[in-house]
């Protein structure tokens, strides 16, 4: 009975990690795709469905449907909270790519569903830090207010210590306060070692403007001992290990990063973008890039238009002008307004105008 009992509760753990709210938690944005799809042809108004679709479809960067996803898990059932939270997120995706008279409509919509999911459930954190980004980020006409993200990072911090210190590293940020933001973050690591977000949001930190990547690295390597199955701190030591042309050390943990997340090929995408800012070794930085565009990038991560962009910078600098040239125009195609685009302007005026030297020369 008591071996049953267990087998039971292990399966239960099974079960839920491999949920699809679970997956997308860490990352692994694919996988929860193919869960809810699933789940959806099954059940086409399954209102949770529906609503983790709209998520899943921002993460890979649709610019249309999570909204309408969302609109649609509201009308199922909306009495749910995070509900409204998607739906106010989607009006924060628009407001990205709107003009500033649509933006401020966008942004009363956005707060609409805010106040509603923050009446459903006040202690939301994740509803809470989408009110702090407004505050910071939302011009003054719209709402936006410092003071107000301040109280609002207090307010997350009486429902979760180390979420409000990891919120007022946000707003010391914003106010480019680089002192007490990695003061709040280290308190955050240090309350809570085992959360990975912390250490992930301190490595990140430290590792930014290469701030103190040895550091960053320490606590890199400390998430990747609390998740495993986690891609971030893959990548952000691969970005540290690339700046310090350290390839016995970026080569071993590429290795152990495809093994732990074989789906997500993020630290070939930092290595190679830190090999080109370094002006390091182009033909690797190809290889990695490669490396990236063999699968589908993950939600979150690079798309596939900004790595052959990328990709076509790599080779340029290697001399490669015709694979340069075909690398920009597929990323063009993926994305009409990638920087390829700009890319490819330059190398057609370039050649117009060695035509047209060449041809003077001739005359």
């Amino acid at each position: 009975m008591r071996v049953l009992t267990l087998l039971a509760a292990m399966g239960s753990v099974l079960a839920q990690d491999t949920s699809p709210e679970k997956l997308i938690e860490a990352g692994h944005w694919k996988r929860a795709r193919a869960v809810v799809e699933r789940r959806l042809h099954d059940v086409p108004d399954d209102p949770n469905a529906t609503f983790l679709l709209s998520q899943i479809r921002a993460a890979f960067g649709d610019r249309t449907s999570p909204a309408a996803l969302a609109e649609k898990a509201v009308r199922l059932d909306g009495r749910v909270a995070r509900f409204h939270r998607q739906l106010a997120e989607c009006q924060g995706l628009l407001a990205q790519h709107a003009n500033i008279f649509q933006q401020i409509g966008l942004a009363r919509r956005f707060r609409k569903e805010l106040d509603t999911a923050l009446e459903l459930e006040p202690r939301d954190v994740q509803a809470l830090r989408d009110l702090l980004e407004f505050y910071l980020l939302a011009p003054g006409i719209a709402g936006g207010d410092v003071k107000k993200a301040d109280a609002v990072a207090q307010q997350i911090a009486g429902i979760d210590s180390c979420e409000g210190d990891l919120a007022k590293a946000r707003v010391a940020e914003f106010r480019k306060d680089g002192k007490e933001s990695e003061a709040r973050l280290r308190r955050a690591v240090e309350t809570c070692p085992t959360l990975y977000k912390a250490q992930i949001a301190l490595a990140e930190f430290l590792a930014a403007g290469h701030h103190d990547e040895k550091a960053a690295e320490i606590a890199a390597k400390a998430a990747i001992a609390i998740e495993p199955g986690r891609i971030q701190a893959y990548t952000i030591l691969a970005g540290i290990y690339a700046g310090r042309q350290d390839p016995a050390s970026l080569e071993a943990l590429l290795l152990s990063a495809a093994a732990a997340v074989p789906d997500d090929a993020a630290p070939y995408y930092r290595a190679a973008e830190r090999t080109l800012s370094d002006q390091g070794d182009a033909a690797k930085a190809e290889r990695y890039l490669r490396t990236y565009v063999s699968q589908e990038p993950e939600g979150n991560e690079p798309a596939a238009a900004e790595a052959h962009w990328r990709l076509g910078l790599a080779f340029r600098a290697q001399g490669k002008e015709a694979q340069a040239a075909r690398e920009w125009r597929v990323a063009v195609q993926l994305d009409p307004e990638s920087p390829a685009g700009r890319e490819l302007k330059r190398t057609r005026h370039s050649e117009n105008t060695s035509n047209t030297t060449g041809s003077g020369g001739e005359n």
